[in-house]
């Protein structure tokens, strides 16, 4: 006949367990959620900062440039000053912008060679492959945007875009982001997210040109950095986006 002490002993023991057990769900389940209430407020308040920093990408050079404009004693303010102004001066303070942005975690923003060695075939695809679309569209488009732009466009733009944008955004929505779109679609909602920005920056060309080729422009800055994005999100290097992109400009300026 089974000792009833024996019983007793067992079912304290179980319940000393289901305690413990109860006890530790507690104390980690509000861990959790408080580890997921945080992220998720680093997500938005990222992505209202991201839309600060692209404002201010179009806004602050732009001001700074007037500014040192009106600067000028008048007999200097000619028209080819101006044009020279308006292009290498507005160059050089929009690279300042990025500059003062990466400065601080230049190794988080791209600024390195990355790993290369182990995805440059597929660097050599996801660069590529834009390329060759610009070069077999740009030069059928009805329109010319581009005509009036030096070669600025190609030689130092694409540094200072992608520095504050693939650059210093994305290695800020990596950290708060760094999960996939699907589990079969390897790309980064951090790349999602700084594409939506990168082609928000864009929109300012509907004040020169028809909502047709600048829907077409929203369209191809946002998927074509999602692609050519893929390099830093593999290698976590911006510099052959970077490439890419000198590339593409080149292409389509000298298409205009």
């Amino acid at each position: 006949m089974p000792d009833r002490s024996d019983a007793l002993g067992r079912r304290h023991v179980y319940t000393t367990l289901l305690m413990r057990l109860e006890s530790g769900r507690m104390s980690i389940e509000p861990t959790q959620l408080d580890q997921s209430s945080r992220q998720g407020e680093r997500l938005i308040e990222w992505i209202f900062l991201g839309a600060v920093i692209t404002m201010a990408y179009m806004a602050v050079p732009s001001w700074l440039l007037r500014l040192a404009w009106y600067s000028l004693p008048e007999d200097m303010r000619t028209e080819e000053c101006w044009t020279w102004f308006r292009t290498w001066f507005l160059e050089l303070l929009c690279l300042g912008f990025a500059g003062l942005l990466v400065c601080g975690s230049p190794k988080r923003s791209g600024l390195r060679i990355g790993s290369l060695s182990q995805h440059w075939r597929g660097v050599l695809v996801v660069c590529g492959i834009p390329i060759a679309l610009t070069a077999a569209v740009f030069p059928f488009l009805p329109e010319r945007p581009f005509s009036d732009h030096t070669f600025h466009m190609w030689l130092t733009s694409p540094w200072h875009e992608d520095l504050v944008f693939a650059g210093f955004l994305y290695g800020r929505f990596e950290q708060v982001a760094p999960s996939y779109v699907h589990r079969k679609i390897r790309i980064r909602w951090a790349l999602v997210l700084t594409a939506v920005f990168f082609s928000s920056m864009h929109l300012p060309w509907f004040m020169s040109a028809s909502v047709g080729y600048v829907t077409f422009m929203l369209a191809y800055t946002f998927v074509g950095l999602i692609i050519i994005g893929l390099s830093r999100q593999w290698t976590g290097s911006l510099l052959y986006g970077v490439l890419a992109h000198m590339a593409i400009n080149l292409i389509a300026w000298a298409a205009s």
